[in-house]
């Protein structure tokens, strides 16, 4: 059981150290844009030797093309290691609001209503007998209106 423990350790380990670099990467970005631009860097990594901006809307991409060069030098600059070259920016999507449907509530049929007066009637628990007993009455309202 240990060595599974220590394993699991391990990798979050290894997830944190990623968390971490990644924070960092982004910090670095925000920090070398004009304040009106920061907040729309929401993402910064690498794939191969290539800087990867994310950005939260597509608004904000021309703006931050002028200053792609700089950002590529400061990258390159604070993090040789990763021998960036070229940067590409992504526009994140945005998440679409949930479609709504409203339903279509359908009034008991005077049959039905006659059905829960019944009920109403054999019920013994008294609240659930006065329930359906106004039940029944409204939905008496209802059908004749």
């Amino acid at each position: 059981m240990k060595p599974l423990l220590n394993q699991a350790q391990g990798a979050l380990k290894n997830l944190l150290e990623d968390a971490q670099l990644f924070q960092a990467l982004l910090e670095v970005g925000q920090d070398s844009l004009p304040s009106e631009l920061q907040p729309h860097l929401v993402g910064v990594s690498f794939e191969k030797n290539t800087l990867l901006l994310q950005l939260d809307e597509a608004i904000w991409a021309t703006q931050l093309r002028f200053y792609e060069p700089n950002l590529l030098g400061i990258y390159q600059e604070h993090f040789p290691h990763l021998e960036l070259s070229r940067v590409k920016v992504h526009i994140l999507p945005k998440a679409q609001e949930p479609i709504k449907t409203k339903k279509m509530v359908v009034p008991p049929s005077p049959e039905d209503a006659e059905a829960m007066l019944d009920l109403s009637q054999k019920v013994k628990y008294e609240g659930l007998s006065k329930a359906l007993a106004s039940l029944s009455l409204r939905a008496k309202k209802n059908a004749s209106e």
